[in-house]
């Protein structure tokens, strides 16, 4: 049902009722995209901050655990005095095992074995 077009205005009850839902349902939709987009940039910029901050934290402690390896890896030390067990640089590591097995093959492999079956045993209580 559309207005008269005699008359310079609505004045009919349908006519003002019509209007009245499409502007509330358009003031409805309004707000709800402005509060939308408030939420959106208010949980994007707390997001964004702890991102950053869990992103400080995560580097801090990969580079922690780079220096722990590499201090590892290039150093020796006592693992466990009671099996005999100890720490040496890769290089030097794979030095004794090449000089091993072109010494004896089979010899460095029962060898191998046997120090993997004695770092695997429980440990000895005193």
């Amino acid at each position: 049902m559309s207005c008269p077009e005699s008359q310079d205005s609505c004045c009919t009850p349908a006519c003002r009722t019509k209007a009245a839902y499409f502007l509330g349902a358009l003031v409805v939709i309004l707000l709800g995209v402005g509060i939308n987009a408030m939420l959106k940039s208010y949980t994007e910029t707390g997001a964004l901050a702890a991102r950053e901050v869990r992103s400080k934290e995560r580097s801090k402690a990969q580079a922690e655990i780079r220096q722990t390896a590499k201090l590892e890896l290039g150093t020796s030390g006592v693992l466990d005095k009671f099996k005999g067990i100890h720490r040496i640089p890769v290089e030097a590591a794979m030095e004794l095992t090449l000089k091993e097995y072109q010494a004896n093959a089979a010899a460095g492999r029962a060898n191998f074995v046997s120090r993997v079956e004695n770092w695997a045993k429980p440990p000895v209580l005193e």
